[in-house]
């Protein structure tokens, strides 16, 4: 049985997105799976990714309308006979919750939360949930003004954490580290920032996937070693810590949350306290790290959605350490053109020859992932 699922979020950068990793966890289940990249940008690296992504498409941004966007999406299921869809961005949830009963229709699959499952995991509104699934919260602000600033410079101190509401957060120091990073999220995201209380300690993870019916269909804790710059993991090992999976079962059987999902905590030092940072509502960027754990959650989505068996167990072991590295993958300018004029990629199986004096990477060595440790 071939089955077809297209991905966003193939941005394998050095902030990167989900997709490749889903792709790759999907490409390394055993099926017969045809990956359809979704980019929004002809630079994005897993467009050209072959050995990943099997082909890619240029999407209208989520911002556009729904009608241009179920277009769009109609044009490429007409060409690829898409099965099932998994969205790994988060700003494209609320835009696919919209097009859920046209994507039925269509024949397309798709897990999402339900609209109030979504909204309760909202950075403004994690006080009130926290405390359901058994962690803390640091000290929150949800600020609507820069004026707000003051406020939370008097409640927390110095340094705080000043938090978009999709993405990116900033450690700041000073009220004008406080201030630049308000007006930057504003400009980016939009309404409302978040001031949150700094807390000191080891930083944990936890990616799991839910069926919507409050059922936990696998998990896998990781503690953070290696950061960049922006905060993002490259480098992490696998843990086993029963508060933690308390935290996640707790969530998805609370919510009845659907779809895969990321908990972000900190163990505050010195103590026993997790306190709650951001719950992500997709797989987060290190999704292999599960999959090479023996975690395989993309697999599992595509299963349960196309009625096929699938293990629901959380059996891994600790001591796995994923490391991120980067590579590098020669291409024609011929893909280029082709992206340009038609907005879609060649073909993993019909692609052009790379300039002259390149190679192509081969299959299999190009991942931006691997793990080490005992088998």
């Amino acid at each position: 049985m071939s089955i077809t699922v297209a991905i966003s979020g193939i941005n394998a950068a050095d902030n990167p997105g989900p997709g490749t990793g889903i792709a790759r966890s999907l490409k390394e289940c055993g099926r017969d799976v045809r990956t359809i990249g979704f980019a929004y940008d002809s630079m994005e690296p897993g467009i050209f990714m072959d050995w990943t992504i099997d082909k890619a498409y240029i999407m209208p941004w989520p911002s556009c309308t729904p009608e241009d966007y179920l277009a769009r999406l109609a044009y490429v299921h007409a060409k690829e006979a898409i099965d099932v869809i998994i969205p790994a961005l988060d700003v494209e949830i609320p835009l696919y919750l919209r097009l859920r009963s046209q994507l039925a229709k269509m024949g397309i699959r798709i897990m999402l939360p339900e609209a109030e499952a979504f909204a309760v995991r909202d950075k403004s509104k994690l006080g009130e949930l926290a405390p359901r699934i058994g962690l803390k919260l640091p000290g929150t602000l949800v600020m609507k003004s820069p004026d707000d600033l003051h406020e939370a410079a008097a409640k927390f101190g110095f340094p705080m954490m000043v938090k978009g509401p999709f993405y990116e957060a900033a450690k700041a120091y000073t009220l004008g580290d406080a201030y630049k990073a308000f007006y930057e999220y504003a400009a980016k995201w939009g309404y409302p920032i978040i001031a949150q209380e700094y807390v000191s300690g080891e930083e944990y993870n936890i990616i799991g996937l839910g069926d919507g019916k409050g059922r936990d269909m696998g998990h896998v804790a990781i503690k953070k070693m290696l950061v960049t710059k922006a905060g993002k993991i490259w480098t992490n090992v696998s843990i086993r810590n029963e508060p933690i999976f308390r935290a996640a079962e707790a969530f998805v059987k609370t919510v009845k949350w659907a779809g895969g999902f990321e908990l972000e905590m900190i163990q505050k030092a010195g103590t026993q306290d997790l306190y709650l940072i951001e719950i992500n509502p997709r797989f987060p960027a290190w999704v292999y790290m599960a999959t090479g754990c023996g975690v395989n959650l993309p697999d599992r989505l595509v299963c349960s959605l196309l009625d096929l068996p699938y293990r629901t167990d959380s059996e891994y072991a600790a001591g796995k350490v994923l490391i991120r590295y980067t590579g590098e993958t020669i291409r024609s300018m011929a893909d280029f053109a082709k992206l340009a004029v038609e907005g879609e990629s060649h073909d993993a199986e019909d692609k052009p020859l790379p300039a002259a004096g390149g190679d192509v990477m081969p299959a299999g060595t190009g991942s931006n992932h691997q793990l080490t440790g005992n088998p």
